[in-house]
């Protein structure tokens, strides 16, 4: 009798509805997390090397990742990766029992969810305003109306850069650093 009602339970109507939750939100995540990740790769990589020898003529550029909503997408898609880790952290935790996080495992999941969160605000404070700004940027360097202007505006692109060069690196590192942390949790 024990064994038909755990095994009726098991297929549950509650049970569907509670995989296919799971399911979502760890495709969300992860999903999420390639994207946010790789995109930071790609940016520290080989695009921001890139727009810095291009120059002023990197200024395009950035007008098309503008349209396209690149500083609208990568916000959307850190939150809602951040959103659905923490939604699955509380699931396997317990509600956020203290205990979970004792073990080798839940400190592993914090770790790699803390750096995310952090990534994310420095982004978002620090390197997304930068980004924009330089992007704006460009095309005032194009129509400047004297060599004054220009060099003014030049100067203010050096300096974003300069403040990209070390936001950039920190935002990556800690996303690697998150996803590492998560790829292993379960290993540790």
């Amino acid at each position: 009798m024990g064994s038909r009602l755990a095994s009726a339970h098991l297929h549950s109507p509650y049970r569907r509805v509670y995989m296919a939750e799971l399911i979502v939100l760890r495709l969300v995540h992860v999903l999420g997390g390639i994207f946010w990740v790789g995109a930071g790769l790609f940016n520290l990589l080989f695009l921001a090397p890139a727009m810095a020898v291009a120059g002023p003529a990197a200024g395009p550029m950035m007008q098309v990742m503008r349209q396209r909503k690149m500083f609208v997408v990568m916000p959307t898609v850190a939150i809602l990766t951040i959103l659905s880790g923490l939604r699955l952290m509380m699931i396997t935790s317990g509600n956020f029992n203290a205990a979970y996080f004792g073990t080798d495992a839940g400190a592993a999941f914090a770790f790699g969810g803390a750096c995310a969160i952090v990534a994310f605000i420095v982004g978002l404070a620090l390197a997304m305003p930068a980004q924009k700004r330089m992007g704006m940027l460009g095309p005032q360097i194009a129509s400047a109306p004297d060599d004054a202007t220009r060099t003014r505006l030049q100067a203010e692109v050096a300096r974003l850069q300069g403040r990209m060069r070390v936001v950039g690196p920190a935002v990556t590192t800690l996303l690697v650093l998150a996803a590492v942390a998560m790829a292993v949790a379960r290993y540790v």
